[in-house]
């Protein structure tokens, strides 16, 4: 047993039982005290306001936008017609300006405690009546005399009368005599015109300067897309929620150029890998970090998607530089709910649903399958047809139905002066893998205080529960098991594998283990941000964020001693506890200014703070009786261990935003970053950018144009950003300890390096942003990442007496396109459709390692000037067709490629066969919405990329393990039978036939699919029909995740089976599940 110890960097104490009571009194306090605030904040008033811009939208989805702002609920008979097409544009407006606006004088209307009652005013009709109508037209231009092409001309107070300006901006139709004109169009200030007849009206729309333009979220900074100068996506909870998933990870994938989203499994609760404008580094993490609420993680925080309100995922250096020395692999940054000013809303949401495992192409044989395979070669005594008696289907035996259950209760209100958001969640998932149920409970309270008109406060805090058990079956058992081996003696008591006809090579049922050993795991996790935001003058604001967050985990797992794995310890119980700790806090002064509403400006600078502690505890006991789950009862100790890890991080950061018009913009950040990660000649890191934007569409010489094109911008950014290593103490020397001389001692294990500092990516960005007639948005990135001073552990001589010393030394380039397409395809009354489409494009490329030398690494090769995920095999040439051997490449003497029948010879001529690395991937989508029902589908693909099929080795071994179970061979494969035979596999010998299924080019298969990835069908149903339940909306739906794949793999589907991101394709891996699930959201 061994243990590491290390050189202090700082002395750290921790008390995790004090720091547990404080938090548990503090939680207690707190969530007391959001209770109290969500009932203050039922307080409503005939003052309430609202904000709404909408044009061209049906009256119902004026009023059902009130009815989500407010407390009100609207009541109105069959006969008022709420399909009229109305615009509005008030911004902080009470409810009853907002229906004086819309209903004019024809639709009258009573407020009678939470409900408005409308009905027709006959009076007012009949006096519009006899006033008579008239034709007005007109024509509507900007204030340069462009045409406006689809501003809204309606008649005030006429529901429904109204039509758009046509593609010179003209109009023309009947309105009331003596009626005004509402002229709206987004980005400009509403118009009101009194209607001439016999006259054309001109009218030019002024460009208004407070209308909302669409925002990103960039952790530190709010930005207008329109004054974006970085790479970065928004994505709404409406574009995120279209999986059913515990995590927040797996509902990235596709949704974003550029991001490849690797599932790591289809377990219940299973993370995904993300990787962001491909791979940086040889030796540390590829993962990009995560921005909650201002706070940043360094690891998927785990959210339940029910929380989330917006994602952005920022990608160049423009977008990222101000997180650092942890910003090279991308930011993921969260935003979750928060309460609405002037509203109520509760919404109870629940989803129920069945899952199956996708086995993709993995097929593997039925006994008579199995028996005509195996009668060319198998000679043993035991192999006849009495076989053929047993016909057991072990996939089939270790799978069900799974089951899926999601239920969770919001509240969102609030009032002037308190606002809260409340989550309760629920998530169960049993899986489609027999015995393993995964439980999730999670808990939200997001408070904002207005104690004063300069002095806002807010409280975030966030409870989560995990349970898992797990007795599942070993997966690749079921795949080897033999079909001629059956799981029950006649009496139903469970096999074991030992009888003497049980044929399977390993002689064991996992039947017999599976309901007696099991692990489970479960944490407890709470957090809480607090801050302040607080105008010390106009403009000029000082904010405050501050976060605890605390998780205490544990591990457990118990072998029987009467399994066929528990006889040789007679039993074991292993038992792991963990805690982890981070502390956050930042403070910054941020300023905000416009000048004669042609200068813009804005800047920040911040002191941030940030700790990170684990200490985690293990032990495995051996020696039980059946039953005993606690260590007390064993006999012995087969194991323990222990850790504690900390660093710090301290940052000062700057940014600064100018735009002259909207129509230049500027950026300029910098960020100085201290970490106890590295020596002490470099724990202080510089990290800067420069980035433009121009909005190209403004200028003059583009005014013909802009009838079509009405945004269009190009975007240019440099800057420098870093990552840190994995581990906490590479910068130290570090000690095993063991016995020497029967005491105990401590031997020298890694050098420290007080030069060791961060890997360094230079990255580049050029962008374009179009925005077509208002319907296409189009983007498209060229980037270059150029990462150099890579994190490498240097294996020294064992002369030195150490075993290594990390250094900074390669380079790596990545070089790509990110593109992405949203378009409004057709919009009327009725129907909507829209579609998106994204796509990334890397090239990765080795610039420099250690001592130039290239270092195997499993089957791939790294070698300046390659991939670094090229993969480098013995090259298969196919089946002798008069032989049925199979042969390989070698290179001779000449440096030719030539034939050789000899695995070792192959085997000595590697080269590079591909890489494991797609090259392009993304999604697309599309939305068709008819009247009140909904239809999204999803698509996720990949391309270019290839896998090694592991588990062909054995499945798939040509008689090499005849006491293994073997795949199906997949359509167009063929098995080599007599001489003349053109095939793709040898002739199946017993024992094997000449190595031909070791490890080789053959089992590198392309791994391009494209998947289903889900679908939905939505409808809401009607107002009107819901007057009895009091609820302002009840959505019903039907979802289906991952339909199908469509890929050549052989095996199981290979987002999942390539998730280590080696080349290698495992055939352990749980796979996809597809799942089905019916759900009902009611809001009232």
């Amino acid at each position: 047993m061994k243990n590491t110890v290390r050189a202090d960097f700082y002395s750290y104490k921790n008390q995790p039982g004090k720091h547990l009571l404080k938090i548990m009194k503090v939680t207690a306090f707190l969530l007391f005290f959001c209770v109290f605030s969500m009932m203050a904040s039922n307080a409503n008033s005939q003052t309430t306001k609202v904000s709404i811009v909408k044009n061209n939208a049906t009256l119902l989805e004026i009023l059902n936008e009130i009815e989500s702002q407010t407390h009100y609920l609207f009541m109105y008979s069959d006969d008022i017609s709420v399909q009229q097409k109305v615009s509005v544009h008030m911004e902080n407006k009470t409810v009853a300006e907002v229906l004086d606006a819309i209903l004019g004088n024809h639709i009258s209307y009573e407020m009678e405690g939470n409900h408005i009652v409308l009905s027709y005013n006959q009076d007012t009709n009949k006096v519009q009546q006899e006033k008579g109508t008239i034709i007005v037209k007109g024509h509507v231009a900007d204030m340069t005399g462009l045409p406006i092409i689809g501003a809204n001309i309606l008649e005030k107070g006429v529901a429904g009368n109204g039509v758009v300006s046509d593609i010179d901006g003209n109009f023309s139709f009947q309105v009331q005599r003596g009626a005004t004109l509402v002229v709206t169009y987004i980005g400009y200030t509403n118009q009101e015109i009194k209607a001439e007849a016999g006259k054309t009206l001109q009218i030019v729309m002024e460009e208004d300067a407070q209308t909302l333009s669409e925002v990103v979220v960039m952790g530190y900074t709010i930005q207008s897309r329109n004054t974006l100068t970085g790479s970065a996506v928004a994505l709404k909870e409406s574009k995120l929620k279209d999986v059913a998933t515990a995590n927040i990870s797996t509902m990235l994938e596709g949704k974003v150029a550029g991001m490849n989203v690797q599932l790591e499994s289809g377990k219940p609760g299973q993370t995904a890998k993300i990787s962001i404008r491909g791979k940086g580094s040889l030796g540390s993490s590829l993962d990009p970090i995560w921005v909650v609420d201002g706070v940043i993680f360094n690891s998927d925080p785990r959210l339940s998607p029910n929380e989330i309100d917006n994602v952005t995922v920022l990608k160049d250096a423009a977008s990222t530089a101000l997180y650092g020395s942890r910003a090279s692999n991308g930011v993921i940054v969260v935003t979750t709910k928060r309460g609405g000013t002037d509203r109520q809303k509760f919404n109870v949401n629940i989803q129920q649903g069945l899952s199956t495992l996708s086995w993709g192409n993995l097929k593997m044989m039925n006994s008579q399958q199995l028996y005509d395979y195996q009668s060319s070669f198998n000679s043993s005594s035991w192999f006849n047809e009495n076989l053929l008696k047993h016909d057991t289907d072990w996939m089939d035996l270790a799978t069900q139905t799974g089951l899926y259950t999601n239920i969770n209760a919001s509240y969102q209100g609030g009032n002037e002066k308190l606002n809260s958001y409340v989550l309760l969640d629920y998530y169960r998932e049993t899986a489609a893998v027999k015995e393993m149920e995964y439980d999730r409970y999670t808990i939200r309270s997001n408070t904002d205080f207005k104690i004063h008109d300069r002095f806002k406060a807010f409280l975030n805090m966030q409870g989560q529960y995990v349970k898992t058990k797990d007795q599942t079956a070993s997966l690749y058992s079921s795949y080897l098991y033999l079909p001629w081996d059956y799981p029950y003696n006649e009496d139903g008591s469970v096999r074991t594998g030992q009888e003497s006809d049980w044929y399977g090579r390993d002689s064991e049922n996992y039947l017999e283990s599976q309901y007696k050993d099991w692990s489970g795991y479960e944490n407890f996790y709470v957090a809480a941000t607090a801050g302040f935001k607080w105008e010390l003058w106009k403009g000029l604001t000082l904010e405050s964020n501050n976060n605890v967050n605390y998780k205490i985990a544990r591990d457990e797992s118990y072998v029987d001693p009467d399994t066929q794995g528990g006889q040789s310890k007679h039993g074991t119980i292993s038992n792991t506890y963990s805690i982890t700790s981070n502390y956050f806090t930042n403070q910054m002064l941020r300023y905000k200014t416009e000048i004669n509403n042609m200068h813009s400006l804005q800047a920040l600078v911040a002191y941030e703070f940030s700790r990170y502690y684990y200490q985690a505890t293990s032990a495995t006991a051996k020696g039980i009786t059946s039953g005993k789950e606690v260590i007390d009862g064993t006999t012995g100790m087969d194991d323990m261990s222990g850790s504690k890890s900390a660093f710090d991080i301290q940052s000062i950061l700057s940014n600064v935003n100018y735009a002259y018009d909207n129509k230049y913009m500027l950026q300029v950040s910098y960020r100085l970053d201290g970490s106890s990660k590295f020596g002490k000649n470099n724990q202080y890191g510089n990290f800067y950018t420069v980035s433009g934007g121009w909005n190209f569409s403004r200028e003059k010489f583009f005014e013909p144009l802009t009838s079509v094109v009405k945004d269009a911008k190009l975007r240019l950014s440099y800057g420098v950003v870093g990552n840190t290593p994995d581990g906490n103490y590479n910068h130290l020397s570090l000690y095993t300890s063991d016995m020497y001389n029967e005491l105990p001692a401590n031997f020298p294990d890694q050098l420290g390096n007080d030069d060791l500092s961060w890997e360094k990516t230079k990255t580049f960005d050029i962008g374009l942003d179009i925005n077509l007639i208002d319907r296409v948005r189009f983007s498209i990135d060229y980037y270059n990442k150029n990462t150099s001073d890579l994190l490498y552990y240097v294996k020294l001589s064992t002369i030195s007496g150490y075993g290594g010393q990390w250094q900074n030394i390669g380079a790596v380039i990545n070089k790509g396109v990110d593109l992405s397409l949203d378009a409004n395809l057709f919009h009327n009354n009725d129907w909507d459709w829209t579609f998106g489409f994204n796509l990334g494009h890397n090239k990765n490329r080795i610039k420099e390692l250690y001592g130039g030398r290239p270092q195997l690494t499993g089957i791939r090769r790294f070698e300046e000037g390659r991939d670094m995920d090229d993969i480098y095999l013995a090259e298969w040439a196919g089946v002798d067709p008069e032989t049925g051997a199979p042969q390989w490449y070698k290179t001779d003497e000449n440096g030719k490629r030539v034939l050789t029948s000899s695995y070792t010879e192959a085997q000595a001529s590697r080269v590079y066969m591909g890489s494991a690395a797609p090259k392009v991937n993304g999604g697309f989508n599309t939305s068709l919405t008819w009247k009140n029902l909904t239809l999204n589908a999803n698509f996720v693909y990949s391309v270019g990329g290839k896998l090694y099929a592991t588990g062909r080795e054995l499945l798939d071994s040509d008689g090499a393990y005849d006491t293994y179970n073997q795949m199906v061979l997949k359509k167009g494969w063929k098995r080599w039978e007599k001489p003349g035979d053109i095939a793709t596999h040898p002739q199946a010998i017993s024992g094997g036939n000449a190595n031909s299924n070791k490890t080789s080019s053959r089992y590198l298969e392309d791994a391009d699919y494209l998947t289903f990835k889900n679908l939905t069908l939505s409808y809401s149903v009607p107002r009107k029909a819901l007057s009895w339940l009091k609820a302002s909306d009840v959505t019903l739906s039907f979802s289906a995740d991952n339909l199908f794949t469509v890929t050549p793999y052989s095996q199981v589907d290979p987002a999942t089976a390539g998730y280590d991101g080696t080349g290698y394709g495992s055939s352990t891996t749980y796979p996809t599940t597809r799942k089905y699930i019916f759900g009902i959201n009611v809001s009232f």
